[in-house]
C-alpha cells in the first residue's frame, strides 16, 4: 500500500469524519469502530503481546480499532479483534479480558482527557516510553494527555442492534426481502415501511471486516449463491450458525463518508449493485456509486402478533405434563373395569371419566380474519353448522385439502408468521391460507362430580387452539402431538355445558412440525373429561434399580399431590405392586398433610422386589402398580393403576444393553396414518401395526417424528416393542430456528411434555429430540431438560460437528446416521466412543429394500452399531375425501393434491396403506429373524443332513419352538417332520442330524431331480401376537442341484419352411413359428392351433426397468435396426439362429423347433457396458393364458438383492395378481430363480416354459413403460397381451429413492450370459 494513500487516508479520517474532543456532547454509537489518537495523530493500539503501544495509524490495522460501550454514564473501550478492554491496574494502564462487571474498565472522556471513572485523580497520557497514567491536574497541561476519538472509515456494528440498509444514490430505498421469510427470496431495494419486517437487519460480526446479515424477524441471511453459477443476484437463505458458508460478506469503505460496498467474502472480486429490480453480482468496483449503501441504526419495531404467530406464546392456562393415568372413585370400581385394567388402551368403564368423542358442530373458514369471533358464547346459534366427528382430520371429512409436504412448509417460510405459500398458493388459490375450524358441543357432567376437580384432556390438536367453556376463556395450546389438559372445574355448571374450540391449521408451532407427511388438521385424537378430588395425586414416576444378577430390584414410586387451591387436608396414599396373576408383591403407605400454603407435595415410596420377572421386547413381563388415595376418614376417594416393567437400559462399551444383554434394535419408523382417517388412527389400526411388526420379527419402533397417542405406548409395553420416543420437533425447511433463543421455551416444552407423559413405559429405551432439525444450540436446553427428568439415553441425529460423517455429536448419547452406504457402514460402525444408531435406512419407497442382508452382516459384526429403523413402516397414501363421499376407495398420494409436495415420497412403507403383507415385509422378517441356520454337511449315502442352529434371541430359549423340516423335490413338499427344539440359551448353537424321507438324494442326483430342504422354526404355543405354530424363522438349502434340460429327439410330421419378403415361416400341424427376416425377431408362435405369442410381440431384448429406487427412464433397447437370421435343418428339427447387435446389449437367440410341437430357445446376452438394468427378453403372450403356475422363488416378488424372504417352490396365481400394487406403478412382479412356468386359460390349455440356467420372470398386463408413465394403477388400461419378461439378470433394487444405489455386486455383469427355455403345451 503506497505511502501517499496512507497520508490521504489519515487526512480523510481527520477531516471528513472529524475529531471528538468534548465528551459532554460526544455520543459514541454502539458497534461502530473508532481510533484513539494522540495529539500527533498516532494511534493508541494493542500490541500482539496484549500490551498498549502507540504507533502510526495504518489503514485496516485490526489492533488499532476500539469499540466504545456505554455503561452507567461511562465508556468502556474494547478492542474488537482481541475482545480485551482498556483498564486501570493500580497506577498502570493495561488491557484485560472484556468484563462488564470490572469497574476498572470504565472511563470518562472530557475536553480531550480520558480518565478512569473510579480513579478520577489520574488520566491517560503518552510519552516516548509509551502509554501511562498521570495526575489528572498534570494532564490538563500535557500535550501527551490530549486525545481524539475518531470514527473509522470501516464499518462496525453491534450484534444486538437493528439496522436499515439504504442505497447511497437513492436514499429513499432500503434493502429488503419483499417482506418474505422464504428461502431463496431475492434481496431488493424498496420503499421503507415501518411494518415491513423484511427491511430490518441484524449485522453480526464474524471478524473485523466480515459480517453476516440476518433479518431481524425472519432469521434469513444474505446469501451469495455459493457455487451455483446460475445465481447472479443477492438472495436469502438460512445459514448454519457458526459455519455461515455462503452468508459471509465484507463491508468495504467507498470513497465518500458513510458509503460502503457489499463484497462476497467467498468471492472477493464480486460485489452487489442495484439495477433492474435486483442486487446483481458484478465485478468489484469501489467507484461504482450504484453499489454504494449506508447503514442506519433503528429500533426494531414491536409489530403486534396474535398468539398463533408468536413463538413465545405456545400455552396459556395449560396443565403441566403428567404421566398417563385413569382415576376411579375407588379400587373396587377400578378392578371392575377389567378390560381397561388389563389392557389400558381400551375405552374405560368409569363414572369418573366421560368421553367427548363423537359429533361436534363445525364451521371452517379459509383464514383467521373470517373466523367467527363470538361463537363460543351461549347466545351464538350453531344449529346450521355441519356435524364433524371428533377425533378426525377435517381434510379427510372433505374440508379444505390434504397437503403432502416433505422439506417444505405448505404456508410461507416466514417464522413465526403465517402467510400463503408463494407460487403454489398465492392468495389461497389452491387451499386456505390458514384455515380456522370452530368446534362446538354440549355435555352434562354427573352431579357426583360437584366439589371435585375436573380436567379436560385433548390427545392431539393440529396446530393451535383456543378453548372456551360456557362462554369463559379456558386457555390456549400448541404442540400438536403433545397432550393438552386444562383444569375446567370453575367453568362447569349444572345441566348443559357448552364447549367451544377454535383450531388454526397453521401456527408458529407449525414451523416445528415440518415432518415428511400429509399435513392435516383438527382435533385428531381423543377428547375426554376426568374427575379427581380437589386434593389428589396428580403425577407419579416409577423407577427401579436391578441388582448385579438381575434377580432382585428396588422399586421407587415418586408421587406428587396437587393442592393448587391451598386446602388444608389430611390424606393417605397407598401404593401396591401386583404381578401378572394379580398377586400382591409389595406395598407401602404414607400419610400426607397439606398445609394452606403448600400447592404441591412430593413423596417417594421405596420397596424391595425379589425374584423379579424382567421386561424385554421378547418377554414383556408386566406388573401392575395400584395407587389408592384415602381421605382423612380412611375412605377411598381415588384409585388408578399403571403397568410397569422392570428392565435396565445401560450404555457400556459403546453399545446399549437391556438387562445386561447387548440388544440389536431391529426397527422401523412409523407415522400415524390411515387411508380412510388420515392422522386420526384408531385402536384397531395401532394394534394391526403392532401385530404385524411382532409377527415379522420387528422389535423396535421409532415414533417418527412425534409422540404417538398415549394408549399406543401401553400396547408397546404389553406386546413387547422397544421404542425410540421422539419429540415433535422438526423445522426441516428452516433449521435456523433451532439456533434462535426466542424459540427455546417452545422447544423445551415439547420435550418436557414427551418425557413427563411417557417415562413410566418400559418400552421406551431412548428419547429422541426430534428429526432433521439442525445443530442449533436450542437442543442443549432440550437435552438438559430430558436428563433432569429421566436418565434414559437421548438421541439427536441432527447434531453434526467436526466434519464427522454422522450426527449425534452434540446433545446426544448415541451417534446417528440416515441412509448410509455399505462403504460408510464398513468405516463407521466400530471402534467408536458412543453407540451408532441407523435412525433411518433402507428407504422403502416402491419396489425397494435391496441389500438388507448386507446391512445386517455389518451391524452384527460391529462393536458399536446397535441397529436401526427402516424408513418407513407403512405407505401414507390416502383415499380421496371427495371420492369417499361417492363410495369410491382408491389410493391417492402427494402429487394428487396441491403442493408444495415431493411427489409420491410419502409412500415409503414396508407395507401398503391397506396394511396387507408384502414382499418387502417378508424380506424384513427374514433378515431380522433371531435364528441362524447353517447347513454343515449333506450325506447322500445316509440320506441325512447336518444343520447348525444359532439362537440369536436375547431372552428366549429355543425350547419354546419346534423345528419343522421339509424335503422338497422338484418344488413339491414330499415329506415333513416336526421335532422339539432343545433348551438352547441365547447366542448358543446346536447341531441337528436330520434324516430325510420320501426322497433319495442319490437317486435324485441320478435322475436330475432338484431336492431342497426347508427349515421352519415355529412357536409351539400361542403368544400375545400370534397363534400356535406361528413361523418365526425360515431357511432353505439346496441338497441336489437340478439337471439341465433333457435332450429330445425329433418326431412327428416334417416341418415346412417358407420364405417371403416380410416373413420366414416354419410350420406343421403341431407348431407354427414366424420371423421377421430383417430383424430376426419372432413375430408369431402357434402351438396346437393356439396362439401363444401375440402377433408381432415375439422375443426381443429389453433394458427398461423403472422403479422409484432407480428412475431409469430410457425406453430404447439400443438394438441395431437390422439383425441376422439363418435357418437350417438339424436332425429333423429346424434351427433358426438370430443375432442382433446393440449399444446396450447384443443378443444371440437360437430357436430349435421340433416337429412334435416343442420349441427350445437358447439366448445369449452380450452386455456392451456395465450400466444395464436387464439382460433378458420380453415378449407378448396371448392374454387368455392368464393363470400362472410357477416353480421359482415365491410366493412374493423378489430381486437379486432381495430374495431372503422367499423360498423356491411351486406357486399359483393370476397375471392380474402378479404385480405388487405400489401407489406409483413401476416395474414389479419379478420372480427370481425360475425353473418352470405354465401359463394357462380357464379350460386348462396352456404353454409350459422350462428353464436351464438362471432365469427370472414376470407376467403382467402392462409394459414397464406403461407403469413408468402412469400415476395410478386404476388409471391404466391392460395390454391386449400378457407382457412376459424372461431375464438372465436384472439389476438389484438398492435404496436410491433416498440413499445409496444398488451395490455393484448386484449390477448386471458385463460378461456374456446364457439361458435355455423349452416351450411345450399342456392340456
Amino acid at each position: 500500500m503506497s505511502k501517499n494513500f496512507l497520508i490521504k487516508s489519515l487526512a480523510l479520517i481527520l477531516c471528513v469524519f472529524g475529531v471528538l474532543r468534548v465528551s459532554a456532547q460526544a455520543n459514541f454509537q454502539a458497534g461502530k469502530l473508532y481510533h484513539l489518537l494522540t495529539h500527533e495523530g498516532k494511534a493508541v493500539a494493542q500490541s500482539e503481546d496484549h500490551k498498549l503501544v502507540v504507533s502510526a495509524l495504518k489503514d485496516g490495522e485490526a489492533l488499532q480499532f476500539w469499540k466504545l460501550s456505554e455503561l452507567s454514564g461511562s465508556w468502556r473501550l474494547i478492542n474488537p479483534q482481541t475482545n480485551q478492554a482498556l483498564r486501570v491496574n493500580g497506577r498502570n494502564v493495561e488491557v484485560g479480558e472484556n468484563n462488564g462487571s470490572d469497574e476498572l474498565q470504565k472511563w470518562k472522556f472530557e475536553d480531550g482527557i480520558l480518565y478512569p471513572t473510579n480513579a478520577a485523580d489520574v488520566a491517560l497520557a503518552v510519552d516516548s516510553k509509551g502509554v501511562k497514567l498521570v495526575a489528572r491536574e498534570q494532564a490538563k497541561k500535557l500535550k501527551g494527555a490530549k486525545f481524539s476519538i475518531v470514527e473509522s472509515r470501516y464499518a462496525g456494528f453491534d450484534d444486538d442492534l437493528t439496522y436499515k440498509i439504504r442505497l447511497f444514490e437513492q436514499p429513499e430505498l432500503v434493502l429488503g426481502n419483499g417482506d418474505s421469510g422464504e428461502n431463496d427470496a431475492r434481496i431488493v431495494a424498496e420503499k421503507p415501511e415501518t411494518e415491513n419486517r423484511g427491511q430490518y437487519w441484524n449485522i453480526k460480526s464474524i471478524n473485523l471486516f466480515t459480517f453476516v446479515f440476518e433479518n431481524a424477524f425472519y432469521g434469513q441471511h444474505f446469501d451469495d449463491g455459493g457455487g451455483n453459477q446460475s445465481i447472479k443476484h443477492l438472495l436469502q437463505w438460512p445459514a448454519q450458525v457458526g459455519v455461515w458458508e455462503n452468508a459471509k460478506f465484507n463491508i468495504v469503505p467507498a470513497a465518500e463518508k458513510g458509503a460502503y460496498i457489499l463484497v462476497s467474502a467467498n468471492k472477493p472480486h464480486t460485489m452487489y449493485r442495484w439495477g433492474n429490480g435486483r442486487l446483481w453480482a458484478v465485478e468489484r468496483n469501489e467507484s461504482d456509486r450504484a453499489a454504494w449503501v449506508t447503514f442506519e441504526q433503528v429500533e426494531k419495531p414491536k409489530i403486534e402478533a396474535p398468539y398463533w404467530e408468536d413463538e413465545t406464546m405456545f400455552a396459556e392456562n395449560k396443565e403441566r405434563g403428567v404421566a398417563t393415568y385413569m382415576p376411579y372413585e375407588n379400587e373396587a370400581k377400578m378392578l371392575a373395569d377389567k378390560a381397561y385394567y388389563a389392557t389400558p388402551w381400551t375405552t374405560p368403564e368409569n363414572d369418573r371419566y366421560q368421553s367427548l368423542n363423537g359429533d361436534w358442530k363445525f364451521n371452517l373458514v379459509s383464514e383467521p380474519s373470517k373466523r367467527p369471533l363470538d361463537f363460543y358464547k351461549d347466545s351464538f346459534d350453531v344449529s346450521s353448522w355441519d356435524n364433524i366427528p371428533v377425533p378426525s382430520n377435517w381434510e379427510m371429512q372433505g374440508y379444505d385439502k390434504p397437503i403432502y409436504a416433505n422439506v417444505a412448509y405448505p404456508h410461507s417460510n416466514t417464522p413465526p408468521f403465517i402467510k400463503a405459500h408463494p407460487g403454489t398458493n398465492n392468495g389461497g388459490k389452491n387451499y386456505g391460507i390458514n384455515p380456522v375450524g370452530s368446534y362446538v358441543r354440549t355435555f352434562k357432567v354427573p352431579a357426583s362430580w360437584d366439589g371435585s376437580r375436573t380436567f379436560i384432556h385433548f390427545g392431539g390438536i393440529y396446530s393451535a387452539a383456543f378453548v372456551w367453556l360456557n362462554g369463559e376463556y379456558v386457555g390456549y395450546t400448541q404442540g400438536a402431538n403433545n397432550v393438552t389438559e386444562f383444569d375446567v372445574t370453575k367453568f362447569l355448571r349444572k345441566g348443559d355445558n357448552r364447549l367451544a374450540v377454535q383450531v388454526f391449521r397453521w401456527s408458529d408451532g407449525s414451523y416445528l412440525e415440518c415432518q415428511d407427511m400429509f399435513r392435516m388438521s383438527g382435533i385428531f385424537r381423543d377428547v375426554y373429561l376426568y374427575n379427581v378430588p380437589k386434593v389428589a395425586v396428580r403425577d407419579h414416576y416409577i423407577t427401579s434399580k436391578l441388582d448385579s444378577e438381575y434377580k432382585n430390584a428396588e422399586l421407587n414410586v415418586d408421587i406428587e399431590v396437587d393442592n393448587r387451591d391451598f386446602i388444608p387436608s389430611k390424606k393417605s396414599v397407598k401404593v401396591a405392586l401386583y404381578d401378572a396373576a394379580d398377586n400382591l408383591v409389595t406395598s407401602d403407605s404414607v400419610a400426607l398433610n397439606t398445609a394452606a400454603r403448600i400447592a404441591s407435595l412430593p413423596h417417594r415410596f421405596t420397596m424391595k422386589v425379589e425374584n423379579v420377572k424382567l421386561w424385554s421386547a421378547e418377554k414383556p413381563n408386566l406388573y401392575t402398580l395400584r395407587v389408592v388415595q384415602f381421605d382423612d376418614k380412611g375412605k377411598q376417594e381415588m384409585a388408578f393403576s399403571t403397568k410397569y416393567g422392570f428392565r435396565e437400559v445401560k450404555i457400556e462399551n459403546s453399545l446399549i444393553y437391556i438387562n445386561g444383554e447387548r440388544v440389536f434394535f431391529k426397527g422401523v419408523n412409523r407415522h400415524d396414518t390411515d387411508p380412510l382417517r388420515g392422522r386420526a388412527v384408531t385402536n384397531e389400526t395401532m394394534l394391526k401395526d403392532i401385530m404385524l411388526m411382532k409377527q415379522n420379527n420387528i422389535n423396535t419402533i421409532r415414533t417418527s417424528h412425534y409422540p404417538n397417542a398415549a394408549r399406543m405406548y401401553a400396547m408397546f409395553d404389553y406386546y413387547g416393542l422397544y421404542c425410540v420416543d421422539e419429540a415433535d420437533l422438526e423445522d426441516h425447511a428452516n433449521q435456523s430456528i433451532s439456533s434462535r433463543p426466542s424459540w427455546i421455551p417452545a422447544f423445551v416444552d415439547r420435550v418436557e411434555r414427551l418425557v413427563l407423559r411417557d417415562r413410566n413405559h418400559p418400552s421406551v429405551f431412548m428419547w429422541s429430540l426430534g428429526n432433521e432439525n439442525g445443530d442449533g444450540d436450542n437442543f442443549e436446553f432440550c437435552y438438559d431438560k430430558v436428563k433432569s427428568l429421566d436418565p434414559r439415553p437421548v438421541h439427536h441425529e441432527s447434531s453434526h460437528r467436526d466434519g464427522r460423517p454422522y450426527g449425534g455429536v452434540r446433545f446426544s448419547d448415541v451417534y446417528s446416521v440416515m441412509y448410509p452406504s455399505m462403504d460408510w457402514m464398513a468405516r463407521n460402525t466400530s471402534n467408536l466412543d458412543k453407540p451408532m444408531f441407523l435412525c433411518e435406512y433402507a428407504h422403502a419407497m416402491g419396489n425397494a429394500i435391496g441389500n438388507l442382508k448386507e446391512y445386517w452382516e455389518v451391524i452384527e459384526s460391529s462393536n458399536a452399531c446397535i441397529g436401526g429403523c427402516i424408513w418407513d413402516w407403512v405407505d401414507q397414501a390416502i383415499y380421496d375425501p371427495q371420492e369417499i363421499k361417492q363410495g369410491v376407495y382408491r389410493l391417492h398420494t402427494g402429487y394428487d393434491y396441491p403442493g408444495p409436495h415431493q411427489g409420491n415420497f410419502c409412500s415409503n412403507g414396508v407395507i401398503p396403506a391397506t396394511r396387507h403383507e408384502s414382499s418387502k415385509l417378508k424380506e424384513v422378517k427374514s433378515i431380522y429373524q433371531y435364528v441362524k441356520f447353517d447347513l454343515q454337511e449333506v450325506d447322500k449315502a445316509k440320506n441325512q443332513v447336518k444343520v447348525t442352529i444359532l439362537n440369536k434371541y436375547n431372552f428366549t430359549s429355543l425350547a419354546e419352538f419346534d423345528l419343522v423340516y421339509e424335503v422338497v423335490k422338484n418344488g413339491n413338499v414330499v415329506s415333513q417332520k416336526r421335532i422339539a427344539m432343545p433348551e438352547l440359551a441365547t447366542y448358543k448353537s446346536h447341531t441337528l442330524n436330520l434324516k430325510l424321507s420320501k426322497a433319495s438324494l442319490l437317486k435324485a442326483q441320478k435322475l436330475g431331480d432338484e431336492v431342497m430342504l426347508n427349515l421352519r422354526l415355529v412357536r409351539r404355543a400361542a403368544t400375545l401376537y400370534a397363534e400356535a405354530d406361528h413361523e418365526e424363522a425360515t431357511a432353505q438349502f439346496e441338497l441336489v442341484e437340478r439337471a439341465p434340460l433333457k435332450k429330445i429327439s425329433s418326431k412327428g410330421a416334417p416341418l415346412a419352411q417358407t420364405s417371403a419378403l416380410h416373413e420366414i415361416r416354419i410350420a406343421n400341424d403341431k407348431i407354427a413359428v414366424a420371423f421377421d427376416p430383417e430383424t430376426g425377431r419372432m413375430t408369431e408362435l402357434v402351438m396346437d392351433s393356439r396362439q401363444i405369442i401375440s402377433h408381432g410381440e415375439g422375443f426381443i431384448y429389453d433394458n427398461l426397468r423403472w422403479i422409484e429406487n432407480d428412475r431409469f427412464g430410457n425406453v430404447s433397447n439400443g438394438l441395431d435396426a437390422k439383425g441376422e437370421i439363418t435357418v437350417e435343418e438339424v436332425d429333423g428339427n429346424v434351427v433358426v439362429k438370430t443375432r442382433r447387435g446393440g449399444s446396450n446389449c447384443a443378443t444371440q437367440i437360437n430357436y430349435t423347433i421340433y416337429p412334435q410341437g416343442v420349441m427350445d430357445v437358447e439366448a445369449t446376452f452380450y452386455p456392451q457396458h456395465g450400466n444395464l438394468r436387464r439382460a433378458g427378453l420380453v415378449c407378448g403372450i396371448d392374454s387368455t393364458l392368464n393363470k400362472v403356475d410357477y416353480y421359482a422363488y415365491g410366493p412374493w416378488e423378489s430381486a437379486s438383492d432381495r430374495k431372503d424372504g422367499v423360498l423356491v417352490g411351486r406357486y399359483s396365481t393370476y397375471v392380474k395378481d402378479m404385480a405388487e400394487r405400489y401407489v406409483k406403478p413401476q416395474t414389479t412382479g419379478n420372480r427370481e430363480g425360475l425353473r418352470e412356468v405354465v401359463l394357462s386359460d380357464d379350460k386348462g390349455f396352456g404353454v409350459k416354459i422350462q428353464t436351464e440356467g438362471d432365469v427370472n420372470f414376470s407376467a403382467l398386463p402392462y409394459t414397464d413403460e406403461d407403469m413408468m408413465k402412469a400415476n395410478h394403477y386404476w388409471e391404466m388400461t391392460p395390454r391386449p397381451y400378457t407382457v412376459l419378461h424372461l431375464d438372465a439378470y436384472m439389476r438389484g433394487l438398492g435404496n436410491a429413492s433416498c440413499g445409496p444405489g444398488t451395490l455393484q455386486e448386484y449390477y448386471v455383469p458385463k460378461e456374456p450370459m446364457s439361458y435355455k427355455l423349452r416351450f411345450s403345451t399342456v392340456k
